[in-house]
């Protein structure tokens, strides 16, 4: 049972420490990552096929 309260407070630590890196962003740094989110989605969406195939 240790193993999975293990990973349990690994996962609580790691989602609170990405909230607080996103919380102190300035501005540059949101634009910069909202550059990259948006270029994933623009690679994930060109990933689904042509609309022949469908």
């Amino acid at each position: 049972m240790w193993v999975l309260d293990s990973i349990g407070h690994w996962l609580q630590s790691g989602v609170h420490d990405a909230w607080h890196w996103v919380a102190t962003l300035n501005l540059q740094q949101w634009f910069l990552l909202l550059g990259i989110a948006a270029v994933a989605g623009f690679l994930c969406m060109r990933g689904l096929g042509s609309r022949i195939e469908y």
